[in-house]
């Protein structure tokens, strides 16, 4: 067996097969090329560490160079782990503890003091990455809510179906100010969300001190990012989306207590912890997610990697 990053290998065309199978991602070499040459999250590492057996690649470990905020207000550059995928006649061998820990080094190599993930303990590998280290660092409340004919009545003058990209970052930033984690966002950052997540002017609505970004799906509307100054802009926006949807809104990953204190006044039954979890493992000597982060760690299920 040979490690190459995959900036190393000649032909991607074999991670289709990993990706389909693994997380039903439609890999085509060109986008994915698009998304390692744009995103800054990858575009400056090896993007991940492929597994070949006779010039075939037969697993695949995605990395990224995540950019946070500690508990002491500071930059803080930590590992991603993302894409874990092994073809099945390959598993049980040691391929993927393998290509994990060539992410480990590379990640220790840059000075990074954590690896994080994200997974769910229903799955298989939650066991692996407990043998490698990772523990349970953050869980991600969700909240869900069928919704009737009785729809609230929205003020659309004062909310709209548009993407202003800088208002959005200025209330990103208020909105995060005191939070720790994933809340370090400028122009690159929220130009690479745009064209990861196809997101468009009909997929957000802005007020004057929030925004949702949403995604229909047939009878559901899926809440990906509901950031607001104030509870009563959180409560205006939740109404607009409500108005949108035709039978279900769900939301996932809802750390802000506030915020889902406004789902529970809406009627949502809000589940304080979901299937995902974020995992951490520790790279250097006495670094624990805890104490890099303290108590306010924020994710949005856009940031999910």
């Amino acid at each position: 067996m040979r490690i190459l990053s995959y900036r190393e290998l000649k032909s991607k065309i074999d991670l289709l097969p990993l990706m389909e199978q693994a997380f039903g991602w439609p890999f085509i070499p060109d986008e994915f090329e698009d998304f390692v040459r744009e995103d800054p999250r990858v575009k400056n590492g090896p993007v991940g560490f492929c597994a070949l057996e006779n010039n075939k690649t037969v697993a695949y470990v995605g990395v990224m160079d995540l950019t946070t905020r500690n508990a002491q207000g500071k930059i803080e550059k930590v590992g991603g782990i993302y894409g874990v995928a092994t073809l099945p006649e390959r598993t049980r061998r040691g391929i993927s503890t393998a290509l994990m820990n060539k992410a480990h080094e590379y990640f220790a190599e840059k000075g990074y003091n954590l690896s994080l993930l994200n997974t769910s303990e229903t799955i298989v590998a939650y066991a692996m990455y407990r043998k490698l280290g990772y523990t349970d660092a953050s869980y991600f409340p969700s909240a869900y809510k069928l919704v009737g004919t009785d729809k609230p009545k929205t003020r659309r003058a004062k909310v709209e179906l548009r993407l202003n990209q800088s208002r959005m970052l200025k209330v990103f930033d208020a909105y995060t100010k005191g939070k720790t984690g994933f809340v370090v966002r400028d122009e690159a950052d929220l130009e690479a969300l745009k064209k990861n997540e196809r997101l468009n002017a009909k997929q957000c609505m802005m007020s004057q001190r929030g925004y949702v970004i949403f995604k229909k799906e047939k009878n559901l509307v899926r809440i990906r990012e509901l950031v607001a100054i104030n509870t009563n802009e959180m409560s205006k926006l939740l109404d607009a989306i409500e108005a949108e949807a035709r039978k279900i809104v769900f939301a996932r990953a809802i750390l802000d207590p506030r915020l889902r204190e406004i789902y529970r006044t809406h009627g949502f039954a809000v589940l304080e912890r979901g299937h995902s979890v974020m995992m951490a493992k520790p790279l250097t000597p006495g670094a624990t997610f805890k104490e890099t982060y303290g108590k306010q760690f924020y994710i949005s299920s856009l940031d999910h990697f």
